[in-house]
């Protein structure tokens, strides 16, 4: 088994200067039946495994987060799609945002406003 599957739970790695990543990260809360959160800020990261495996598959940071969970990567509108389905509902504001994203059309169609908000936030 390498380094990388031997990772439990769920890895959200983030872009630490964009404020709207922060704030999906610390929102974040996945149900429990996943394991554990680990929050990685991508510009302080140590996990070189980790890091390698990202720019090996080609995944941006700056065009979105990556989930790694269950021994796949999910990057940028598949991430989005990956915390509405298996995030936790703690309010009306994530109850809302999970409706939202939870349909590949409607993370297709607001994914890339929302980076350009991420943009123009930078």
């Amino acid at each position: 088994m390498n380094d990388l599957a031997s990772k439990d739970g769920v890895w959200f790695v983030y872009d630490g200067e964009c404020p709207l990543c922060c704030s999906a990260a610390q929102a974040l809360r996945i149900k429990k039946e996943y394991g554990a959160l680990h929050l990685v800020n991508a510009r302080d990261c140590h996990d070189q495994v980790l890091m390698d495996a990202i720019n090996q598959r080609g995944y941006d940071l700056d065009e979105g987060m990556v989930i790694y969970a269950d021994e796949q990567f999910y990057h940028g509108q598949d991430a989005l799609q990956f915390m509405a389905r298996h995030g936790e509902v703690r309010n009306v504001f994530t109850a809302f945002c999970k409706s939202l994203f939870w349909s590949r059309f409607l993370s297709a169609l607001l994914y890339p406003w929302m980076r350009g908000v991420r943009n123009f936030l930078i």
